[in-house]
Order: structure tokens, then C-alpha cells, then sequence
């Protein structure tokens, strides 16, 4: 993935939002210095914006929108 890739930002946010550290998700997208920086930079400023708050917290709320929707399938074996 190069830096002209419209894509590059997103996928650096994912790895780095994964647990990927800065120069992992750097190194594995093939990105430049400078564009690692800003996506790092943009990526610290989401996180201070709350993006990587999950929608919910394993909360009341999560739980009755679960049991609303049908509750999660289960899975045999």
C-alpha cells in the first residue's frame, strides 16, 4: 500500500485501533515517514475525539439491545 492510496489511513487506523504499535502498522502498509506521522497524528487525534469508544460497554444497554435483536446465535458442536 503506498501513501497515494486513499485507502492508507483507514487501514493504518485499523492495525493501530488492532494493537498494532505506530511502527508496526508503518512498516507492514510500506508507509512513508511523513505519512506514517500524520496518520499516527490523525489517528491520536480520533482517539481523543472518543472514535474508538465502543458503541457499547458491556453495560444494561448492550445486553437488552442484544436480547431485542434475537439475543447472539449459538453454535453446536
Amino acid at each position: 500500500m503506498s501513501d497515494q492510496d486513499p485507502w492508507a489511513g483507514l487501514a493504518y487506523a485499523n492495525l493501530r485501533r488492532g494493537g498494532a504499535p505506530a511502527w508496526r502498522a508503518k512498516s507492514e502498509l510500506g508507509l512513508g515517514v511523513n505519512f506514517g506521522r500524520r496518520c499516527e497524528a490523525n489517528f491520536r487525534a480520533g482517539s481523543m475525539r472518543g472514535e474508538m469508544k465502543p458503541k457499547f460497554a458491556r453495560d444494561a444497554e448492550h445486553v437488552a439491545a442484544v436480547k431485542a435483536a434475537g439475543g447472539y446465535p449459538a453454535i453446536t458442536s
